[in-house]
């Protein structure tokens, strides 16, 4: 082997950057074959048993062609370290097989969403602020960001249990209620609570309604499609949550719309608030440019800035409480 072709690439001082961008490579890829497995369906049939390139090519292949692609793309999973061969055929290995288990489901959706949303808005954006264009709300995947956000679900917890009453007869108002997860915690909680999930997009409201009837608490909770701006305070309630949306909003429009939802509030009730701020991972910035970067929504909101929000709206008391170490995930408790 000559090394007359790396001197060549030193001089030229390209080595350092497809060296850099090899190291990078096998990231990118390992993330785009799980989201693949995880949407074809792949990694749910073999979470069960390994499964031979036969078996696999009748659900999959039409032809000797597509069955040449899919031994490709298998072979590609195994150089990954996402799949492993045996005597039995193909299985999962590795991240693939933990997150294959219905527990991981909101990792698997972490994966997905930055593998189908996240590469989309880091490579699009600059493009579209060029022609004059941002995103809108239809270029998410409203369903997908309400598994994802549940990789938070246990210090969204640990703020309901910090925060909520425990006994007595409560009335929640939960805006933006995604998967409805959040609701069920309180319900079983506080087996007297009653709530109204509200969900700005219709899909994930449907999805919401249909978790709440599998869980048996139609009785106590009903969802509702719609925006909390165009809603008459006409019932009142002891607690009103904003889990992980305040970027839903221009940040013109915060203070309008804390006041607006303090007049859901019972004298003496609590607005309860949960969201990422400035000054956290790698992920909660791209957060952030997404709110940046989409129709009628905004940037994270910094701590001290939010705080200053929900007193300009009228609320006498407003606290913040770190809920992740190493994180910039906050809760806002005002009454």
């Amino acid at each position: 082997m000559s090394f007359k072709p790396y001197l060549q690439l030193y001089r030229s001082r390209q080595l350092f950057a497809l060296t850099a961008i090899a190291a990078l490579l096998k990231p990118f890829y390992r993330i785009a074959f799980l989201a693949g497995a995880r949407e074809s369906g792949l990694l749910e049939i073999l979470s069960g048993k390994p499964m031979r390139l036969e078996q696999l090519a009748a659900g999959y292949c039409r032809d000797a062609k597509a069955r040449e692609a899919l031994a490709a793309w298998l072979e590609l999973g195994v150089r990954l370290g996402q799949l492993q061969i045996g005597a039995d055929g193909y299985a999962l290995k590795g991240l693939a097989k933990k997150l294959a288990e219905p527990g991981n489901d909101a990792a698997m959706a972490m994966v997905e969403e930055v593998a189908r949303l996240h590469y989309k808005l880091i490579a699009d954006t600059p493009a579209k602020l060029r022609r004059g264009e941002l995103w809108s709300m239809s270029d998410q995947d409203g369903e997908l960001i309400a598994r994802s956000s549940r990789i938070l679900e246990a210090f969204q917890i640990e703020a309901i249990d910090r925060c909520f009453p425990v006994a007595g007869p409560v009335r929640l108002l939960e805006v933006g209620c995604g998967s409805g997860a959040y609701i069920r915690h309180a319900a079983i909680k506080n087996p007297t609570l009653t709530a109204l999930g509200l969900e700005l997009q219709p899909d994930v409201a449907e999805v919401a309604r249909g978790n709440i009837a599998a869980w048996g608490l139609s009785e106590r909770v009903r969802i509702e499609a719609g925006d909390i701006r165009s809603r008459t305070p006409d019932e009142l309630f002891d607690v009103v949550t904003l889990y992980n949306n305040i970027y839903y909003f221009p940040v013109g429009e915060r203070v309008a719309l804390l006041r607006h939802l303090r007049s859901f509030v019972k004298p003496g009730g609590m607005l309860l608030a949960t969201t990422c701020c400035h000054g956290g991972s790698v992920g909660v910035d791209v957060l952030n440019l997404w709110g940046a970067a989409t129709v009628g929504c905004g940037p994270l909101p910094r701590v001290d800035e939010f705080v200053q929000q929900l007193r300009e709206a009228g609320f006498a008391e407003a606290e913040a409480i770190h809920l992740s170490p190493g994180e910039s995930f906050y809760a806002f408790k005002s009454r």
